[in-house]
């Protein structure tokens, strides 16, 4: 059974965010982007989109912040995602098609049309590392587990 709470509003899959693995993974890893971020190491964490809180980083999320305030739970109910002109969510997908090769919109397209199992499912497999199969993150050249050109 896949886990719904790594559903991302945007399209990402929250299993592979720098903020929900280092939170799960590594505490040197969440106090270097505490250190990054001026925050405390208690802030670097989250619980993914689909099970947010209101301390999890996510909650501060342009994009969550949007959604919240025009009463919507995904970019794609939103008429100007549909148009095509929301800078919000072109500025993120921008971002994750450059450093990850992820395509937002086509995730969203899958979590809409009710693949979320098989989306999930594709986005497990494709954000494991192949050497020691835990999780890694999107953009990442190597796996922060054991190192390993990804």
């Amino acid at each position: 059974m896949s886990d719904y709470s790594l559903v991302g509003k945007c399209g990402l899959y929250c299993g592979a965010c720098t903020i929900y693995r280092a939170e799960k993974d590594d505490q040197d890893w969440r106090n270097r982007l505490a250190s990054k971020f001026n925050c405390s190491s208690e802030q670097v964490k989250c619980n993914g989109c689909g099970s947010l809180t209101s301390a999890c980083w996510g909650n501060g999320c342009k994009i969550v912040v949007c959604l919240r305030a025009k009463g919507h739970g995904f970019c794609y109910e939103c008429d100007e995602f549909k148009a095509n002109n929301c800078e919000k969510f072109s500025g993120v997908a921008d971002r994750y098609a450059k450093i990850g090769n992820v395509d937002l919109r086509a995730n969203l397209t899958m979590i809409q049309n009710g693949e979320v199992e098989k989306w999930l499912n594709q986005s497990e497999k494709r954000f494991s590392c192949k050497s020691c199969g835990k999780p890694t993150v999107v953009g990442s050249k190597s796996c922060h587990h054991c190192n390993v050109e990804l």
